[in-house]
């Protein structure tokens, strides 16, 4: 019995490049059709011809129109492709930080660079998910994730020295003043740069988290506003 033909490597090596390619193009052309038309009015078909694919190829990468918008957000959060955004080289800049101070300023400069590029598809889930049950409970698991990641972030912090609440409670106001809620009012609403944003928020976390006298040199103002 002749021996089955065996596959070349770099036969195999190339498909998967061709459709790493291919699930690239769909979700960036997703990306702006999502964000100027809007959830609803956006469709697999209109996706499919600006990404210059059939829509059978977009259901079978992606399953659904759904699945599209998560993977255009996940493409947001981490851009280099990590299984999570606590995973990117950013954050385990600010994990392995040895100075609390120092932990907040990454984070806070980080969290405004990644708000910046989530924001717009961020506010097509959180729109959708009022109106469409299904894509509301992707928001709402969204929502608990990112909650159980600042509370990682509030472990970090807390293994560099002490914090002026718990870290129950501290991972519960990282996941508020860092939300792209806040930075949509601020950034979006009233125009602030992202830079403005960054600064503000390590600002406000540092007055929110550091024991009194312990706060960013740039916060000492707002540190004394808090008390």
């Amino acid at each position: 019995m002749p021996e089955p033909v065996k596959r070349r490597p770099y036969v195999s090596a190339l498909r998967k490049e061709q459709a790493a390619r291919t699930r690239a193009l769909i979700v960036d052309a997703a990306a702006g059709l999502f964000v100027s038309d809007g959830y609803a009015r956006t469709t697999v078909r209109a996706i499919a011809e600006r990404a210059g694919v059939a829509p059978d190829t977009v259901y079978a990468i992606f399953g659904s129109k759904l699945h599209v918008l998560t993977a255009v957000l996940n493409a947001r959060l981490a851009p280099s492709g990590e299984p999570s955004v606590m995973d990117r080289p950013e954050a385990r800049a600010v994990r392995d930080e040895p100075d609390q101070r120092r932990q907040l300023h990454r984070f806070a400069y980080d969290m405004a660079a990644v708000s910046a590029r989530i924001r717009p598809v961020y506010e097509v889930l959180r729109t959708a998910g009022a109106v469409e049950p299904e894509v509301g409970e992707v928001f709402a698991e969204m929502e608990r994730h990112r909650l159980a990641h600042m509370r990682q972030l509030a472990g970090w912090l807390a293994r560099r020295g002490p914090l002026r609440v718990s870290r129950n409670r501290a991972g519960e106001l990282l996941w508020v003043l860092a939300s792209p809620d806040v930075a949509r009012m601020l950034c979006d609403v009233q125009g602030w740069s992202q830079a403005q944003h960054a600064a503000w928020l390590e600002t406000m976390l540092s007055c929110a988290l550091l024991p009194a006298g312990q706060a960013h040199p740039e916060a000492a103002a707002a540190e004394r506003t808090c008390r």
